[in-house]
C-alpha cells in the first residue's frame, strides 16, 4: 500500500498546502479519500488521472473536502483524453445521493455520465468489500454525518483516515494497529477549535489505538508557526509524520 497527501491544508488558501486530498494506492485499485478544491492538479502532478481513480470516499460533506467533486465527473465525461468507460464507486456518508443530487440541480446533465456508471454507496459501521481492499467506516464528532475510514489491503497491510473531527472513541476504535493512521491536527496547542483535534488530543488517539505509525495532516496557518511535536509526545512516542503535499508513505 502506497500513501500520498496530494493536500495537507484546509479551507484557508495556501501557496504551501492544499486542500484535503488522499491517494491509496494498491497492486489492483486506486483510492482518493476526499476531493477539495485543486485535488484534480495535484492528482496529476502525483501522476495519476481522473480515469485512474476506481474509488473516491468522503469523509464529509464540507466545501473544502468535495469541492472537486462535480470537476472530478466532468473532466471524467468531456476531456477527450480522459474519457472515461470504467466504472467509478463513490462512498460516503449518509446523505451522499441526495448531495449529488443537489449537484445536479446547479450542473444539470453535465455531471450525469453516459458512458461509465457511478455506484454511489452511503456507508455504514459494516466492513466493505471493494476490488481486493476491504474498507470500514465509522461516525466521528465533526458535522453530523462525518466519517472515518479503515483501508485494509489484501497484502495485510491497513491504514484509517480521521477526515475531520475532534477526540472520541470511535476514532480509537476504527484505528486500532493500523500500520498508518492519518488524524488531522487543524490547531496548534492552546488553540482547540469544537470538532478538530490539536496535537495532544491526536497523541491520546495515537497512543489508544496503538498505532504503528502517525500522520498529521489538515493545517491551519498557525500550525507552520508552531512546534507540533513535543504535546503530542506526552501521549504518544511512536514515529510521526507531520504532512506535506506529495508527501508519499509506503506500508
Amino acid at each position: 500500500m502506497q500513501v500520498t497527501i496530494l493536500g495537507s491544508g484546509t479551507c484557508v488558501p495556501s501557496l504551501r498546502r492544499s486542500s484535503p486530498c488522499i491517494l491509496v494506492k494498491t497492486e489492483e485499485t486506486k483510492i482518493v479519500l476526499d476531493t477539495g478544491p485543486g485535488s484534480l492538479r495535484q492528482m496529476l502532478k502525483a501522476g495519476v488521472t481522473v480515469n485512474d481513480i476506481d474509488l473516491i470516499v468522503y469523509s464529509h460533506f464540507h466545501v473544502d473536502h468535495t469541492a472537486d467533486l462535480a470537476p472530478f465527473i466532468f473532466a471524467s465525461m468531456y476531456s477527450p483524453h480522459l474519457f472515461r468507460t470504467k466504472p467509478l464507486t463513490i462512498m460516503g456518508p449518509r446523505g451522499l445521493r441526495e448531495f449529488y443530487r443537489c449537484l445536479t440541480l446547479a450542473y444539470g446533465k453535465w455531471i450525469v455520465p453516459e458512458h461509465f456508471v457511478i455506484t454511489w454507496v452511503e456507508a455504514d459501521a459494516h466492513l466493505q468489500e471493494f476490488a481486493t481492499v476491504w474498507l470500514k467506516t465509522i461516525p466521528t464528532q465533526h458535522s453530523g454525518n462525518s466519517i472515518a475510514v479503515r483501508i485494509e489491503s489484501s497484502q495485510g497491510t491497513s491504514m484509517a483516515y480521521s477526515g475531520d473531527s475532534e477526540y472520541c472513541r470511535n476514532l480509537v476504535e476504527i484505528s486500532r494497529h493500523v500500520d498508518l493512521l492519518i488524524l488531522e491536527c487543524s490547531f496548534p496547542e492552546g488553540m482547540a477549535c469544537v470538532g478538530h483535534l490539536i496535537p495532544s488530543s491526536a497523541g491520546k488517539i495515537a497512543r489508544e489505538s496503538q498505532c504503528k505509525k502517525l500522520l498529521l495532516t489538515h493545517f491551519y496557518p498557525p500550525c507552520d508557526e508552531h512546534d507540533l511535536i513535543t504535546p503530542l509526545r506526552t501521549h504518544y512516542h511512536g514515529e510521526v509524520l507531520l504532512a506535506e503535499d506529495l508527501m508519499t508513505v509506503r506500508l
